[in-house]
């Protein structure tokens, strides 16, 4: 979101970038895997509503307590996609250099990828999936941005790039590192709410 137009007046400062993320496929994905499979996770915020599940199934023979720990660092690793771009230029370590010497592409792919692994698609209905995922972006020229303009500014000044909601439950907000800030929808919808997380 920036303004096009240099008004007096507009209170949107014109240099002004700020990105919306509604809805980060390998986090959303991730989440209806937990609900589907119902794995019990307790460190990640419970959501808003459950997903429709549609035709998804846990896997038979799931040896429950290793997903959980498989989905934890998947789950670490996919939020890594918000860490702040490093400006320094240096030579692979001696671990990276063995994965850029040994692995194929495709298996590269797997190890340095933030997007989930094959392994969360048995059993999922990919169709509920996107319907969910769907269903959180905020209707077209109904920007909630709109209305905290003032907030917004001030925490673009300090280094926000980047909002990111999530469909948890109730009032969430959280600075993950200077540009990308998380709120859930019921905090990004409520013009309050999302004052107070962005001058948090």
């Amino acid at each position: 979101m920036r303004s096009s137009e240099d008004l007096p007046g507009n209170p949107w400062p014109h240099d002004m970038q700020v990105s919306v993320e509604e809805c980060w496929p390998p986090l959303i994905h991730l989440l209806f895997v937990r609900s589907a499979w119902q794995l019990e996770i307790d460190s990640v915020p419970r959501l808003d509503s459950e997903p429709d599940p549609g035709s998804s199934q846990r896997p038979e023979n799931l040896d429950v307590d290793s997903a959980v720990q498989r989905w934890l660092a998947e789950w670490q690793r996919a939020w890594s996609h918000f860490d702040p771009a490093s400006v320094t230029v240096s030579t692979p370590d001696a671990a990276t250099q063995r994965l850029l010497d040994t692995l194929t592409d495709d298996e590269l792919w797997e190890a340095t990828s933030t997007w989930p692994s094959d392994f969360w698609d048995s059993g999922i209905d990919r169709g509920a999936s996107e319907r969910w995922r769907a269903s959180m972006a905020a209707p077209t020229g109904d920007l909630p941005e709109n209305r905290v303009i003032g907030a917004l500014a001030d925490a673009w000044r300090a280094g926000l790039t980047t909002v990111i909601q999530m469909p948890y439950l109730g009032y969430f907000a959280h600075r993950i590192n200077q540009e990308h800030l998380v709120v859930s929808a019921t905090t990004r919808r409520d013009a309050d709410l999302y004052s107070r997380a962005l001058e948090s």
